[in-house]
């Protein structure tokens, strides 16, 4: 694999083994997502603030809310480490490269131990979850920089945090006092992490992509499910 297994290419497979196999080895891109560019500027905002304070004694809201004695980590590769082409990597035993981009990186002041954190952006009724939905995907995720890390020599806490920014959907542009302002609520939620799994996996995916043979697709791949319903209308 050229340019590395990263960590998105290792969720593609665990969902659907064939598609990454069509994707990484033959070429077959998927197709293309709408790009969420609210995510986009909302992780930014949050990556401003929490830099406005890194490398120094001071608290954050959120930290204070939670009863968290963290502060933001400071390192030479931060920049390298969100940067989703570099990303934190490490190479394997069965010789590929795998890398994935974190969002930030705090550091616990009581243990020295790092917590990965991972922005989240979403506009919904209630309190964000990750136990629904995408949860399950967003876990491994978790876990697969929590694994990264720890094969990078850093010291890691099992609890990750995800950063949640709620968008209100009261008001409006013409709204009294909103003035085309849109409002956030902002989640914490501790996650505790288990990366046993991590490594494994890793193997099975270089083994199915250095492989001749197609793999059977995912059983909830919507992709393979189109193409395959496709196929069966067009051959009729």
């Amino acid at each position: 694999m050229k340019k590395g297994l990263s960590r998105s290419a290792l969720e593609q497979f665990i969902r659907c083994p064939r598609c990454f196999y069509q994707q990484r080895r033959l070429g077959l891109k998927q197709p293309s997502m709408v790009p969420l560019t609210l995510a986009v500027a909302t992780d930014a905002l949050l990556k401003n603030e929490f830099d406005a304070i890194r490398g120094q004694d001071v608290t954050h809201a959120v930290w204070q809310e939670h009863g968290l004695n963290v502060r933001a980590f400071e390192h030479p590769d931060i920049d390298l480490w969100r940067n989703n082409f570099k990303g934190q990597r490490i190479t394997h035993s069965c010789g590929v490269e795998v890398f994935g981009a974190v969002d930030d990186v705090w550091e616990n002041l009581n243990t020295g131990e790092l917590h990965i954190v991972d922005y989240k952006s979403t506009s919904k009724q209630g309190e964000p979850s990750i136990d629904v939905g995408w949860g399950e995907g967003y876990k491994r995720q978790m876990e697969i920089y929590q694994w990264l890390f720890r094969q990078a020599g850093h010291k890691v806490s099992n609890t990750g945090y995800f950063l949640y920014v709620n968008g209100s959907k009261q008001g409006g542009f013409y709204s009294s006092g909103t003035h085309g302002v849109m409002n956030f609520a902002t989640t914490l939620i501790a996650y505790e992490g288990d990366d046993s799994w991590v490594d494994a996996k890793v193997i099975e995916a270089m083994d199915c992509y250095r492989a001749d043979e197609m793999p059977q697709r995912g059983g909830d791949c919507d992709n393979c499910r189109y193409f395959e319903e496709r196929s069966a209308l067009e051959g009729r």
